[in-house]
């Protein structure tokens, strides 16, 4: 990690920052207080920020606060503390520096907050001797904790069993994370893929576990969860197809109650359902949009699957020339949207995208993979890629699992090429966008108009936003290998992104 102005090297739990910053040279750094600065803020007197009194003033230095005792004769385990320089004396670079140092920060407290929550749980299993049922013990513990720190004690029980795999069994992910390579998030997730294959062979589960730590720490935590899939299904011992049939079992749909009379409603179905269902809405609600329309495409969406689900017709769907179920047109696609219609969304058929190894077309049991949401049983994929009219199949090599098909050399893109690009890259490539490939725009890397080819290796899949900060000259990005992207910030800053990898060879899980 980069230097910082934001702290200096020390000892403890906080390093400390160094002659003249502690509480008696520092603004706010009585308990009480710790992270006010000055004068109390008052609406006239902050000036957006950055008046005397305002928290980007620049006289504010915010130094966390000391452990304090919690009562006579208990010591405090903390020592040292971590202050902050005026911010507004930082530019824009030293700033992103500092959040990348604060981020750091935050990860090595979490990591120390995971051995105090094992540790406790052990204290009080050592204060509970007669007490044989371990589950007992954890929600003694969450509780505890719970009540502690103001936390549901769901929220304390889900915090007590990730810190105990990360502190008892997957101590390089809470290296990582206490090394600042990794997120909390992160780390949660890496245990959570990790602990999906049972553990037969100590060796498949410590190269599982490295591999999960080294995409983790490239990518946002809804990229590393599809890598990690992929990665899973190279290694798990049972096969997808029992796997699957285990898990249609626990098919669900839920309603979750919220504030202001809404609720979400939820379902747990086979990917290629769930994937089906999300589509024709989303297509049905693009077909509604228009200039005079007021409605956001996400509010569309929800409307749709009202109308289509409350519908009075048998099948389910609102029958071609029927009003749908709201005759006033209160619904989403009632009324004046459809001008009486049903048939803009009649027998929609979305576009997905299924990728299937040419041997499991054939018969063979490699998994598929359905795009945008992870890996599919072979069977499963049979029949999306020869039956199902709403998927578009893209057939893989078989050795090197490489996509057929994906080169042109005209400026208009064919429609094979901007499948290929769009199944390569799944989502937005802009650091940190997980928008869907599918609903992105395919932008030349090295722009036409200066040489640039319309190629598998000189196209990316960008979202409407990040493309216009492409064009506008903000971001710039690189493709140096087809599906690897260069992207340079605005700040000069460079990330690296690479199309989701083919599982690497580890050791046979058997």
């Amino acid at each position: 990690m980069k230097g910082s102005d934001a702290s200096a090297p020390g000892s403890g739990f906080f390093p400390d920052s160094g002659p003249g910053s502690g509480p008696e040279s520092s603004r706010g750094s009585s308990p009480d207080s710790a992270f006010e600065s000055g004068p109390a803020s008052t609406a006239s007197g902050n000036a957006g920020g950055y008046g005397p009194a305002g928290p980007l003033g620049r006289e504010a230095t915010w130094t966390a606060p000391k452990a304090a005792s919690t009562g006579p004769g208990v010591p405090v385990p903390l020592t040292g503390q971590v202050s902050v320089a005026a911010m507004v004396t930082l530019d824009a670079r030293q700033t992103v520096n500092l959040l990348q140092t604060l981020s750091t920060l935050r990860s090595w407290v979490d990591a120390q907050e995971a051995k105090a929550v094992t540790h406790l749980h052990d204290l009080i299993a050592e204060e509970h001797p007669w007490v044989e049922d371990m589950d007992r013990i954890h929600a003694l513990t969450a509780s505890e904790i719970g009540a502690a720190l103001h936390l549901p004690e769901r929220t304390a029980g889900f915090l007590l069993e990730t810190s105990e795999l990360l502190t008892r069994e997957y101590p390089a992910t809470l290296r990582a994370l206490e090394d600042g390579r990794l997120s909390q998030r992160h780390a949660t997730a890496v245990v959570q893929e990790a602990i999906s294959i049972p553990d037969t062979v100590p060796a498949v589960r410590a190269a599982f576990e490295a591999h999960l730590i080294g995409l983790a720490c490239k990518t946002t935590v809804a990229k590393f969860t599809r890598q990690a899939q992929r990665l899973r299904e190279a290694l798990h011992p049972e096969s997808i197809t029992l796997r699957h049939q285990k898990a249609v079992q626990d098919r669900r749909v839920y309603l979750d109650p919220v504030q202001d009379g809404m609720a979400w409603l939820q379902a747990f179905l086979p990917t290629e359902q769930a994937a089906g269902i999300f589509h024709r809405v989303d297509t049905a609600a693009r077909a509604l949009q228009g200039p005079d329309k007021n409605r956001t495409l996400t509010q569309l969406r929800a409307d749709v699957l009202v109308d289509v689900l409350t519908s009075a017709g048998p099948t389910g769907h609102p029958e071609p020339g029927s009003s749908g179920s709201g005759s006033n047109g209160s619904n989403g696609c009632s009324g004046s949207d459809r001008s009486g219609d049903a048939s803009t969304y009649w027998g929609v058929q979305a576009k997905v995208f299924v990728t299937v190894p040419v041997m499991t077309l054939l018969g063979g049991d490699v998994p598929g993979e359905l795009e945008g949401y992870g890996p599919i049983d072979p069977e499963t994929a049979r029949k999306l890629a020869g039956h199902a009219p709403s998927f578009t199949r893209i057939l893989t090599h078989p050795f090197t699992g490489a996509r057929l098909r994906a080169d042109a050399r005209t400026y208009r893109v064919p429609q094979d090429l901007k499948d290929a690009v769009r199944v390569r890259d799944g989502t937005c490539r802009h650091p940190g966008c997980n928008r869907l490939a599918v609903f992105c725009e395919l932008d030349h890397t090295i722009p036409w108009s200066h040489g640039g080819k319309t190629s598998y290796s000189n196209l990316a899949s960008l979202c409407k936003r990040h493309h216009m900060f492409k064009t506008e000259g903000y971001w710039h990005f690189k493709q140096p290998d087809p599906g690897t992207i260069i992207a340079i910030s605005p700040l000069g800053e460079t990330y690296l992104t690479t199309a989701d990898p083919i599982p690497p060879d580890l050791p046979p899980p058997f």
